[in-house]
């Protein structure tokens, strides 16, 4: 990137947030806090009010406005591909805003843009290959954003099928993510006096509080240690290559990763799990890919799959 498109897309970006870090401008933009300094110093130079608080960062002056910013179409594309993610994997509620939003957005598109986003509509679908349908009205995405944001206690009714009951919980949200084709909502639980993970489709009933919590949660990574901890779990380590399925196995084991070690072309990761037979069916379709280090309870179950598949097919051709 040029400085001259840096510049403009810096000015954005000081726009699209109420205070801007130089070390946020840094990491997106790949250059030094020296650099940053001086992009924000012509920047001013050019008539733009750009103002600052020390120890926190820059931001642009109250009353000052870009002019309409202008999509192009690889933008235009990558927002119609998060629309059909939406439509997916959220509520209709969160659909329908993400739509009008959308209209909005083509709205300011040009003609040969516009043309662009409704040819390649027609060719992109978004299917769920697990055979679970997601909840259609009860995912309570909105109102959960709006508790994030206020920092709001909110109520629930929650079904936990191991217990087959449902109960009323009070909890303080912390985050909201999409792991294992559900939506889960971290927070703390007052019922249990620690935090809690709540799938979003076992949510029977949901309403916003007047209470607010002014308490500062940990990271997440902190809070995910802890929930980790206090369950009774089983210590593993695999190593495999770095390519695609370590990234694949990386990622699906993000709130059980404990640790990983670097051993050039290779990687050990440890993570935590409450079944080894699961985890091991699971590692089993990446065959010889992934060596089992430990444990050896683990190591055994993989010998009696194994045997198990080439039983199966012993003696065909």
């Amino acid at each position: 990137m040029n400085r001259v498109d840096r510049l403009s897309a810096m000015l954005i970006h000081l726009q699209s947030k109420k205070i801007v870090t130089a070390k946020e401008l840094a990491q997106r933009f790949g250059i030094c806090l020296r650099t940053v300094y001086r992009d924000i110093r012509a920047l001013e130079a050019a008539g733009i009010p750009i103002g600052s608080e020390a120890g926190r960062g820059y931001y642009l002056v109250e009353g000052y406005h870009l002019p309409p910013v202008r999509f192009t179409s690889e933008e235009a594309g990558a927002l119609l591909l998060a629309g059909k993610l939406t439509g997916a994997f959220t509520d209709a509620k969160t659909k329908r805003n993400f739509d009008s939003a959308l209209y909005k957005i083509r709205a300011v598109l040009g003609n040969e843009d516009k043309e662009f986003v409704a040819e390649i509509e027609k060719k992109i679908g978004v299917f769920d290959t697990t055979g679970e349908n997601m909840p259609v009205e009860n995912s309570f995405i909105k109102d959960i954003q709006t508790a994030l944001y206020l920092k709001n206690t909110i109520e629930i009714h929650y079904y936990s099928p191991h217990a087959n009951q449902t109960t009323v919980r009070k909890i303080e949200p912390v985050s909201l993510g999409f792991h294992e084709n559900y939506w889960h909502l971290i927070a703390y639980c007052h019922l249990r006096n620690a935090y809690r993970d709540f799938r979003i489709d076992r949510i029977q009933n949901l309403s916003l509080t007047d209470q607010s919590f002014s308490k500062t949660h940990p990271p997440m990574e902190t809070i995910i240690k802890k929930m980790v901890a206090a369950n009774n779990l089983c210590n593993v380590t695999v190593r495999l290559k770095k390519d695609s399925n370590y990234e694949i196995i990386k990622n699906r084991c993000v709130w059980g990763l404990v640790g990983e070690k670097d051993l050039g072309d290779k990687m050990e990761i440890m993570l935590l799990t409450d079944s080894l037979p699961i985890l091991g069916r699971w590692l089993l379709h990446y065959g010889r890919e992934v060596e089992i280090l430990s444990p050896v309870e683990l190591q055994k179950i993989m010998r009696k799959y194994a045997a198990e598949i080439s039983q199966q097919y012993m003696g065909t051709e």
